[in-house]
C-alpha cells in the first residue's frame, strides 16, 4: 500500500496546527502577561505490508510556556507586575482564578479589583477594601498594601495581596482574559514579589514568531508540491497501465 499521500497529509495537518498557535501568539504580543502556547508533535509508526515502518506526524498536545514576560513601567500606582514565579488570585462568578495580570482599580464599593471588576484576593483569600479617604496607595515588594489618610502621620497597612505558587502549573487550564483554573495545589509564596507602577508584558518574541511563520510557509509549500508530484506520478502510472491494457 502506497502511504506517501497519507504521510504528507499528516504533516500538512501538523503544520496547520502550528500555524494556528503562532498566529494566536502574534495576535497577543501586546496582551498583558500573555503566555505563549506551544505544540508538541510525535510520530506513529506501523507496518504497511512487507514494506518498512511508515511514520505519521500527529499533534500530541499543546502546552503553555510559563516563562515570564518583560516588566514594563506604567506609572499607575494600582499596577503591579509579579516578579519571577507566582500568581495573583481573583474571585470571579465562576470561582477562584489565577492570573499574572496586575492591572487593578478601586471599584465603586471600594474593593480592589482586577481591571474588569474581579476582586483581587489577599494572602488569606479575602477581598481587599480601600478606605474612601485614602490619598495614596503604596504596594510593597512583598505585596503589603499601605495607604495615607489625612490626619495620620504615617501610612497605614491595610492588607497583603496574595502571591501564590502552583505546584504543577501545567495542570492549569487557560481561560479568557489571561486567567487560569484547574484542580491544582496553590500555596502562599513566602518569597513572592511584586513591582508597583508596572505590569508584565507577554512572553512573545515577535521576531522569533515571524521567523517560525516563514519557516512554516516554506515547509507547507514544499509538502504541497510533494503531494502534487505524488499525485501526478500516480496519474501518469494509471494512464500508462490503461494504454498497455488497450
Amino acid at each position: 500500500m502506497d502511504t506517501s499521500l497519507y504521510v504528507n497529509l499528516s504533516y500538512q495537518s501538523s503544520l496547520n496546527r502550528r500555524l494556528e498557535l503562532i498566529a494566536n501568539n502574534l495576535a497577543n504580543v501586546n496582551t498583558t502577561a500573555f503566555k505563549a502556547e506551544r505544540v508538541m508533535f510525535d510520530d506513529v509508526s506501523f507496518k504497511a505490508g512487507p514494506a518498512a515502518d511508515v511514520s505519521f506526524v500527529i499533534d500530541r498536545a499543546s502546552y503553555t510556556d510559563f516563562q515570564s514576560g518583560s516588566i514594563n513601567r506604567t506609572g499607575n500606582q494600582l499596577d503591579v507586575a509579579v516578579v519571577g514565579d507566582g500568581w495573583l488570585t481573583v474571585q470571579t462568578d465562576e470561582g477562584l482564578r489565577y492570573t499574572r495580570d496586575g492591572r487593578m482599580v478601586v471599584a465603586p464599593d471600594q474593593t480592589l479589583t482586577n481591571i474588569d471588576g474581579a476582586p483581587v484576593l489577599d494572602a488569606q483569600g479575602g477581598t481587599i477594601a480601600i478606605p474612601e479617604d485614602a490619598q495614596n496607595i503604596t504596594i510593597s515588594r512583598q505585596g503589603t498594601v499601605s495607604v495615607n489618610i489625612q490626619g495620620e502621620p504615617l501610612p497605614i497597612e491595610i492588607a497583603q495581596i496574595g502571591i501564590f505558587e502552583i505546584e504543577d502549573p501545567y495542570q492549569m487550564v487557560r481561560e479568557a482574559d489571561g486567567r487560569y483554573t484547574g484542580n491544582v495545589v496553590a500555596n502562599l509564596k513566602q518569597d513572592g514579589q511584586l513591582q508597583q507602577f508596572a505590569i508584565e508584558g507577554s512572553n512573545i518574541n515577535p521576531i522569533k514568531e515571524i521567523i517560525k511563520l516563514m519557516e512554516l510557509s516554506r515547509a507547507y509549500t514544499s509538502v504541497a508540491e510533494s503531494s502534487n508530484d505524488i499525485h501526478k506520478t500516480k496519474k501518469d502510472s494509471i494512464g500508462r497501465l490503461a494504454r498497455n491494457d488497450g
